[in-house]
């Protein structure tokens, strides 16, 4: 029997990005899409496209896309974002690779796009997430934001390439650094790393310093300054919340 596949995403408020996705996933045997009480139209969006959407709250990247995981009833699980694309030729690398699968976990590399224009600096390319794999060999880890797959098992890496559409314009960029600020500061709390005023500026830099001239941002142009800018702003803020809080419950219990 030809093995199935099963297509997960997590959503919120995706509408606009939404649709392009589920377009490139025609050749999926199932789409499952677990979204995070959208206000939009994209749990309607997802259903026109005749895919099983499921309501959930919304507890970290990784908590979301493992719990998507665990609804796939295909043989294989194709993860992706709503901002991500399959081009045809992926799709049938796709297909023939599952119908003669060597390993139980693939990586894809990943196209990204920075303000409309592809961008292969500041390590973005080559870069190649593991996401298609058989549903029990992989899982997602716990982690608040960067989440990944884990696999115990080895694992093949694709040709074709996926496209993902990450930042389409500043005002997205900046929203997004917020959330993975407030997510990275939720987990960073979680931990007993120490935290002082310095903190904030020295990995914000640390981060602007490895993003735009360790990783060669620079030959991003103005793309690539802005990208390891914004990266580093994340970064700070990330480590000042932690801060800010810490500092605010050692005054409580004065």
């Amino acid at each position: 029997m030809k093995p199935t596949i099963s297509a997960v995403i997590i959503t919120r408020n995706e509408a606009e990005m939404l649709p392009g996705l589920l377009e490139s996933l025609h050749f999926c045997d199932e789409i499952v899409v677990v979204d995070s009480h959208s206000d939009d139209a994209t749990r309607d969006i997802a259903a026109s496209f005749n895919a099983r959407v499921i309501a959930r709250d919304f507890n970290g990247f990784g908590d979301q896309k493992e719990f998507a995981r665990t609804q796939a009833k295909c043989d294989w699980v194709l993860s992706l974002d709503a901002d991500e694309r399959v081009p045809a030729m992926l799709a049938e690398e796709i297909l023939s690779t599952v119908a003669a699968a060597e390993y139980d976990a693939y990586r894809i590399p990943r196209l990204s796009f920075f303000l409309g224009k592809p961008f292969r600096h500041s390590g973005w390319w080559p870069d190649a997430p593991l996401r298609l794999f058989r549903r029990d060999a992989a899982r997602f880890n716990s982690k608040m934001v960067h989440e990944f797959v884990e696999t115990d098992r080895p694992t093949g890496m694709l040709s074709n390439h996926m496209d993902h559409f990450t930042v389409r314009s500043l005002e997205q960029a900046l929203a997004k650094a917020h959330l993975y600020s407030a997510l990275g500061a939720q987990q960073l709390k979680k931990t007993d790393r120490s935290v002082s005023l310095l903190s904030p500026f020295a990995h914000a830099l640390g981060a602007f310093v490895k993003t735009y001239l360790i990783k060669r941002g620079f030959l991003g142009g103005v793309e690539g300054f802005v990208n390891a800018w914004i990266h580093g702003q994340t970064v700070f803020w990330k480590y000042m919340l932690v801060y800010a809080d810490r500092r605010s419950e050692k005054r409580r219990q004065r």
